[in-house]
């Protein structure tokens, strides 16, 4: 698993799903965005709380790019780009 991803779980005050994903992955958008909100064009994030070694809000965002575009939105496919901790 990514290392980021990794921090994100340890730094997650909400226990929710965090896509467990790779740099360089092809996968669909419902693979890192469920839906909500208006649809990511080339990124998506999630809040985690506050960092516990500093005190700062801190989110995981997740870029990436489109690899082609399907009707349901959802089935989208596209490859990761970049994980980091915002």
């Amino acid at each position: 698993m990514n290392n980021i991803v990794l921090k994100a779980k340890e730094i997650d005050n909400f226990d929710q799903y965090l896509p467990e994903l790779e740099v360089g992955e092809e996968v669909e958008l419902n693979d890192v965005w469920d839906g909500s909100g208006e649809v990511p064009e080339d990124s998506t994030s999630y809040f985690l709380g506050e960092d516990p070694e500093d005190g700062v809000p801190t989110w995981i965002n997740y870029t990436f790019d489109v690899i082609e575009k399907k009707e349901k939105i959802l089935d989208t496919v596209i490859v990761i780009t970049g994980i980091e901790l915002l």
